[in-house]
């Protein structure tokens, strides 16, 4: 696979890193804030990221802790889902930030599911910049059954 440059950012030497793909159809909030990709690692490990651009950038220009901790919640969300094929909403997250990130990273989310029971999922994850820690975090998440909520929907 080829690197892919974003047209969007202005600079020509960003890029997204070789073996992640855009990931399409995810919620409109994560659309707005995206485009997120996505890779599986040889240990059918999924793992998230999203170059950092303009947008996502606060008053000292380097990315807002909020988008950091969304991108890390809906990381450790889609992790949960890879491996236990379930859906959840978030209960609790702690988050610590380590070090700044700057416009053209490319910001990377490693996590992992810690406990499964039947009814919420335990994460962690920490996200990277060139290898380097520069956010650790920590949820709790409550499964869900999406028919559940489009049959409310649907009622009212």
């Amino acid at each position: 696979m080829t690197k892919r440059t974003m047209k969007n950012m202005g600079k020509d030497n960003n890029s997204i890193p070789d073996g992640f793909e855009e990931v399409h159809g995810h919620a409109a909030f994560a659309t707005r804030n995206g485009p997120y990709f996505e890779k599986i690692d040889t240990e059918n490990r999924l793992i998230r990221g999203f170059l950092a651009d303009r947008r996502h950038l606060n008053g000292v220009n380097f990315v807002h802790g909020g988008m950091l901790m969304s991108f890390a919640d809906s990381s450790l969300a889609r992790t949960i889902n890879h491996v236990t094929g379930k859906r959840g909403v978030t209960l609790k997250m702690s988050s610590e930030f380590l070090r700044p990130v700057k416009e053209g990273d490319f910001v990377e989310a490693y996590c992992e599911v810690t406990r499964d029971t039947r009814t919420l999922g335990f994460v962690r994850g920490i996200l990277k910049v060139g290898g380097h820690p520069v956010f650790r975090t920590d949820a709790i998440f409550q499964y869900i059954r999406p028919e559940k909520f489009s049959e409310r929907s649907k009622a009212g």
